[in-house]
């Protein structure tokens, strides 16, 4: 699945921060997750990958 989201990511020409990539994949095995970073960081992003899936 990791392999997917990068895919998706750079095709969309997007350079996933590393921690959109740590909270997509908890995310996609079902877990909850609290993500805390700044406005603009793309915390939206770590959500709407996995739906994609």
């Amino acid at each position: 699945r990791a392999c997917v989201i990068i895919y998706i990511l750079t095709s969309l020409k997007i350079v996933p921060h590393v921690f959109q990539l740590q909270a997509s994949l908890v995310i996609l095995n079902g877990r909850d997750t609290v993500i805390t970073a700044g406005t603009g960081s793309g915390k939206t992003l770590c959500l709407l990958i996995p739906m994609l899936l």
